[in-house]
């Protein structure tokens, strides 16, 4: 005996489950609002595939930075999920400022 109880079954995530679960980590990543970030899944080859499209927190360098979201954005979602992400592309639709409110 290993000690860990054998619990009979599986457990399954829906790909509704899956695509909200991921454009949530996207959105918070890319510092954008949720509502305006689209993920679709795909296959790459055995593994789970993302495509994010849209905006990104104003930065320096928005390309390194994108392709540093789209790793972190990767790996979070299979730590997650328990499901290996072999592929994150992220399209970029413009860019989100963050403005200062003023208090009276």
């Amino acid at each position: 005996m290993s000690g860990d109880p054998v619990i009979p079954g599986r457990v399954e995530i829906t790909a509704r489950a899956l695509t909200s679960l991921a454009r949530a980590v996207a959105a918070e990543r890319l510092g954008a609002p949720a509502r305006r970030v689209r993920v679709g899944l795909g296959d790459a080859s055995g593994a789970l595939a993302l495509d994010i499209t849209g905006p990104m927190a104003a930065g320096d360098d928005l390309v390194t930075e994108a392709t540093h979201a789209a790793e972190q954005i990767r790996g979070r979602v299979s730590e997650l999920t328990g499901r290996h992400v072999g592929r994150a592309h992220i399209e970029l639709t413009g860019i989100v400022r963050t403005h200062e409110t003023r208090v009276h």
